[in-house]
């Protein structure tokens, strides 16, 4: 089937989605992050890419940007192959790094913008891997809340300057629930949910002082308390509950 051609925006500007290969964690390691996030900024100048919002996690990488769709494509291309090479040559690999085209939406509202920004920022709090968007150092919740702009353009402050009066209110904004839908937002709701049945068995294995996850999994008394307990903080059905706990390995 032919690939479905990318809708331009009106206003230029697009919530960008870049995937590892087989949800491989390309970016695992604090120093490919920030790898990653010196040729988002050396690309972006070199194509006059205005970067809104960023976050970089170990498989997946979020972006808003401004741009004309045809620099869009060759900005990614060119930033996720110069990654590729060094991620390849880090490594002793060789093949595909990321996953096929990256994803991309159009964002064409102020207040679409605003709340995508807040969605790209909590993604490590949705991922249980921080418990605020701050104490996540490869995202750009940091550069506004500083006074040091690495990244971000100076045009989306002027933005938030009109949207809120002071940091505070846009900080408390990210905490505000948000049902709109994003792009790919079902599969990263499947992979946060996975993120959080993890979180939950680490901290009932710890309260108990059991050994393995393998006893957890096969003893039917400690296996029921387990599930009734992630049923109960996340909501989730048994039977999704009891897939993730068949996912799960003895490292985790």
């Amino acid at each position: 089937m032919p690939r479905q051609r990318r809708q331009k925006s009106s206003t230029d500007v697009y919530h960008v989605i870049s995937r590892g290969n087989n949800k491989q964690h390309m970016l695992a390691d604090d120093s490919d992050k920030r790898y990653y996030i010196g040729i988002m900024k050396k690309k972006a100048v070199k194509y006059s890419v205005e970067i809104y919002a960023y976050c970089v996690m170990s498989n997946h990488i979020h972006m808003i940007v401004k741009c004309d769709l045809k620099i869009l494509s060759a900005y990614m291309k060119e930033l996720n192959f110069d990654y590729a090479i060094y991620h390849n040559v880090k490594n002793g690999k060789c093949g595909h790094v990321f996953q096929g085209r990256f994803y991309s939406s159009c964002i064409e509202t102020e207040a679409y913008l605003i709340s995508c920004i807040r969605y790209i920022h909590n993604n490590p709090v949705r991922a249980y891997i921080v418990s605020d968007i701050l104490d996540y150092p490869y995202s750009s919740a940091g550069e506004y809340f500083s006074e040091k702009h690495n990244c971000i353009s100076d045009q989306i402050f002027m933005i938030i300057k009109e949207r809120f009066p002071n940091k505070k209110e846009f900080y408390e904004f990210h905490n505000i629930f948000d049902n709109q839908e994003f792009i790919d937002i079902e599969d990263e709701k499947s992979e946060y949910d996975f993120q959080r049945i993890k979180f939950i068995l680490n901290e009932f294995i710890e309260e108990r002082n059991i050994a393995t996850v393998k006893i957890v999994k096969n003893v039917p008394l400690i296996r029921n308390q387990f599930v009734e307990r992630c049923m109960e903080e996340s909501k989730m059905p048994r039977k999704k509950i009891e897939n993730f706990l068949k996912m799960l390995k003895e490292s985790t």
